[in-house]
């Protein structure tokens, strides 16, 4: 499959292939915390112990969103990583070589990530970001759509950075039918676990602004009979794919 295609996580085994590969290949740094900091992590609760490393349980994702970024976009190619905090993204892409990799996350923490003598962090909210119009080939958001933002600023402001044909890889929690997460916060963040109405309505703003899918993904949203992923309670599945800038 085109990895820039909407697709669902189908398996546990499907995840930890991405992780072994990623791993061979040192573009995924592993995790070195200790016992409370993954329980927390598992559970969905905000430990200050946990490090930067990013979440394994990202790989599919993160192998995904590399492949379409190796696939349509050279070394030169800016490309801007939000919610870069432990986002596995922009370090790899620096050991893929790629040279002008920027990342923006609210949180200060994010300029103690790997690389920061080459890839430009900033502290600042992904929906007012300091760039400027048309920048970017690619906008990457692992895991970052379900976390208290609205779609309608956030895919303004992915249009304004975008260059015609270029596109945003994004990938969020889900399951057809709806979950409700409740008061469950991860890192005192808010969660939607979305469902295919929700994304299906997310796909429609977006085409209203230019982003459209580089395939209809209404058959695969339906077709998933397996939640690999247990978080916070809940049992559900990862969905990611890419909306390309109309020229």
């Amino acid at each position: 499959m085109n990895p820039l295609e909407v697709d669902v996580l189908r398996s546990a085994d499907q995840m930890a292939a991405a992780e072994r590969a990623l791993v061979e290949r040192d573009l995924l740094d592993q995790a070195s915390d200790g016992l409370l900091a993954r329980i927390g992590r598992r559970l969905g609760l905000s430990v200050p112990t946990a490090t930067l490393i990013p979440d394994p349980r990202k790989s599919w994702d993160i192998q995904r969103a590399l492949e379409a970024l190796q696939r349509q976009c050279s070394r030169d190619d800016p490309v801007l990583d939000m919610g870069s905090l432990a986002s596995a993204i922009p370090p790899a892409l620096h050991r893929l070589g790629y040279r002008q990799v920027h990342g923006i996350d609210l949180n200060p923490r994010v300029l103690a990530m790997p690389h920061t003598e080459h890839v430009d962090y900033r502290v600042g909210d992904m929906m007012n970001t300091p760039f400027q119009d048309g920048t970017f080939s690619a906008i990457t958001a692992i895991s970052v759509i379900e976390h208290d933002f609205q779609p309608e600023p956030l895919l303004q402001e992915v249009r304004r950075l975008l260059r015609p044909g270029g596109f945003f890889f994004f990938s969020t929690d889900y399951w057809p039918e709806k979950i409700d997460t409740g008061d469950v916060r991860p890192c005192s963040m808010g969660w939607t676990l979305f469902s295919v109405d929700e994304i299906e309505g997310f796909l429609r703003q977006a085409a209203r602004l230019g982003l459209d899918p580089v395939a209809d993904p209404g058959e695969t949203l339906r077709a998933v009979d397996e939640k690999p992923i247990s978080f916070g309670g809940f049992d559900y599945t990862f969905l990611a794919g890419a909306l390309v800038l109309r020229r």
